[in-house]
Order: C-alpha cells, then structure tokens, then sequence
C-alpha cells in the first residue's frame, strides 16, 4: 500500500510539472505561415465557398437576458453567396411561429403571432432589431459556415492585419474599430476555418463574443455544432445547438423569397440603425 501511495505521489507530481510546462508553451506557426492578411482572407473564403448549401436541422436557439430565458427550435437553410432561411417553432409544436428569409438584396420577416411582415436590406443594423447576432444576412451565411464576417469588419473602414497567437495556436486576424477598440476573429491554421469572433472596447474589455465548438468532419469539410454569442454589457447570451447539418444538398432559391401573407401589416425597416 506504501508503495502504492509513493508511486501515485510520482506519478501525481510528474503529471503537475507536465502540465505547468504545457500551459505555459508557445506553439510555433506552420511551416508555411501565411503572412499577409489578404492572402488569408483569400484562403477563408475558399474553404466557405467549397460548401455550396447547407441544412441545420433540429437547432435547439436558447436565449438568456435581462432576467428571462427562452428557448426555441429552428430550421436554419443558407446558400452561397448570401441566402439565409430561418423558420422557428416553440418546444413541442410543428408549427411556425416566426420566419425570417434573405435572398441577398432584401429580407422579409413574419411574425404569425401579430402578422407583421417587416421588410428591408438585409444589414447589420437591420437584422440586429430581428435577429441579435449582429451580423448581416451575407455575414451570417458566412459566419454558420466557418467563415468571416467580413461585412461587419469592413464597417470599421480600417485595413486586416494579422499575427500569429502561438498561446491559442491559430491566426488572429483583426480591425481596428472606430471607437479605438478591436475587432478579431481566430482562423485555425489546418483548415482556416473561424473558430472565434469578438469585439473590446479600447480598454480591452469584451463588448461581443462569438464561440465555436464540436466541430464535425463531413468529408475533408468540417461545421461547429455549437455556436455562442454573448455581449456582456447588454447582458445578452444566447447559443445555437445543431441537432443535424447536411451538406452536398440542392436548395431552389424559392426557398428564400416570401412576399406578404395575406391581410399582413406591412412594415419597412428603417436601414439606419
């Protein structure tokens, strides 16, 4: 039993020293670290474009703030370059209660509930009153696919630059905001897929967070099934779990076009934020 405890202690002590050396290593880039931000971007867009559409099948939407929780199912279609579908139903019911759809150009929103039917460009600052991602209907095709949300960077009219994080082991790729803080997103070097987003104010602190995780391979393809948006100010956190993603599917553009139901109040939305 002496000998049993003695060995555990070893054991236990080689596996805290391990451990302490690993948290504190820097891993190095690839061999063929890509150094210009263009030529990155470049790359990022070439894996989002290898997908040509996609289904998310049995999302599970919870949504946390200012003292409330929600959670609802969804149905999530995009097509490249800019087409999005969401159809949303409450737990337990075949039924849609809310249909959001963007063809690109415009997007049409309807609310059974009051039979509002709002429509309007499909921009950030729109689609933020409908749909809290804050992120335009291009940037979320982008964002469900791995990819960037290069509309919301280029909001910032600020140039991409780029480093190495050898603490994460990935590309950080970011924009100076206009308020004098950063906006960023990680790209993984072995596919450059997104795996994080965030914005900070010019005190560093987080103001937007997006996160990715169980990544699932579909062929030499790959999707998170987990997606979290959080801003901490707002006391906003919603996540987005995907019950099942197919790819390689054919999705005819009727899909992502929806005029006025009858008897719908209509609605323009004002693109000005």
């Amino acid at each position: 039993m002496n000998e049993f405890k003695v060995t555990r202690r070893l054991l236990l002590g080689l596996f805290f020293i391990v451990s302490a050396a690993c948290c504190g290593r820097t891993i190095p880039p690839p061999d063929n670290e890509i150094k210009d931000a263009l030529l990155l971007k470049g790359a990022i867009d070439a894996r989002v474009e290898s997908f040509d559409a996609v289904r998310f099948k049995e999302v599970i939407f919870e949504y946390y703030g200012e003292n409330e929780r929600l959670k609802v199912r969804q149905l999530i279609l995009v097509k490249q370059p800019d087409k999005l579908r969401v159809q949303t139903r409450l737990p337990g019911s075949d039924e849609i209660v809310n249909l959001l759809v963007s063809d690109g150009q415009t997007f049409a929103m309807h609310r059974r509930d009051t039979n509002d039917y709002l429509t309007g460009t499909p921009t950030r600052e729109n689609l933020n009153k409908l749909l809290p991602l804050d992120l335009s209907s291009p940037d979320v095709v982008r964002v469900m696919l791995g990819g960037a949300p290069w509309d919301r960077m280029a909001q910032e009219q600020s140039p991409l630059q780029l480093e190495w994080d050898g603490k994460k082991g990935a590309y950080r790729v970011w924009v100076e905001t206009r308020a004098g803080g950063r906006f960023e997103i990680l790209v993984r070097s072995t596919d450059f897929a997104v795996t994080e987003m965030s914005e900070t104010d010019s005190s560093g602190d987080a103001i937007y967070t997006y996160e990715t995780d169980d990544w699932r391979a579909y062929g030499v393809q790959s999707l998170p099934e987990f997606r979290r948006f959080q801003w901490p100010g707002e006391d906003l956190d919603f996540s987005v779990d995907v019950g099942e993603t197919q790819v390689g599917i054919t999705l005819p553009d009727q899909l992502f076009q929806f005029p006025p139901p009858p008897g719908s109040r209509i609605i323009e939305v004002d693109g000005n934020g």
